[in-house]
This record gives structure tokens, C-alpha cells and sequence, in this order.
């Protein structure tokens, strides 16, 4: 494929789900359920296991632009709806969850990869 063909792809492709991702929000927001667990439907639904209109290689450019504008919007949308009020009451827990929910995390990782894929500690 030559780079014309492959920026007409990477075009159409995130036309593609852009165009998606605006009417998932329209409908998310008519039904009033949260945004972003219909994006995870609709994506699986449109993607290669559903109906197979969005195929997106792993290590593509496309893949990294989606991804960045996903994350973006995720912090985004959650930091304009986050009250300073909420996070007053809170704070204990995210705390705790940011740095010992981290650490655990990661020791259950890194155990489960030494055990099943033979990975150095």
C-alpha cells in the first residue's frame, strides 16, 4: 500500500469513528447512562469482533491518535464534572488507592508474569 492509500485508510477510518463516537454520545445522553460505558459497547460492536467496520493495527498511528483523544477526553470530562466538595470527603480513599492500590497492583502483576510467563522478578 502506498502512503496516499494509507492516509485515505487512517482518514476514513477515524472519520469513521468519530462520526460513531458523536451519535454514541447523542444516544448516551438521550437514554441519560454514562457516556463512556456505551463508547466501550459500541466500540466492541463496531470492532473487528462485532461487525468489523473499524480495524485498527496495534502498533498504527491511527491507534496512537485514538487513543491519545480517548484519554483526553476521559480526564477531560472528569475533571469538568469533579467538585471540590466530592474530593474533600473522599481524599482518604483516593489517597490509599493511589499509592497502596498501585503497589499491590503492580506485586500481583509482576508475581502473575513470573509464575505463568516465566518473567524476572
Amino acid at each position: 500500500m502506498n502512503s496516499v492509500e494509507i492516509a485515505k485508510h487512517t482518514l476514513l477510518q477515524f472519520g469513521l469513528i468519530l462520526t460513531i463516537g458523536i451519535l454514541t454520545g447523542f444516544l448516551a445522553q438521550k437514554i441519560r447512562i454514562p457516556d463512556v460505558a456505551l463508547f466501550l459497547i459500541v466500540g466492541m460492536g463496531v470492532g473487528p469482533a462485532g461487525l468489523g467496520l473499524v480495524n485498527i493495527e496495534a502498533d498504527s498511528a491511527l491507534n496512537q491518535i485514538v487513543l491519545l483523544f480517548g484519554a483526553s477526553y476521559i480526564l477531560f470530562d472528569g475533571g469538568a464534572s469533579l467538585r471540590l466538595e466530592v474530593l474533600k470527603r473522599v481524599w482518604i480513599t483516593i489517597v490509599v488507592i493511589a499509592t497502596v492500590g498501585v503497589v499491590i497492583t503492580a506485586a500481583v502483576t509482576g508475581i502473575a508474569a513470573y509464575l505463568v510467563l516465566g518473567s524476572p522478578l
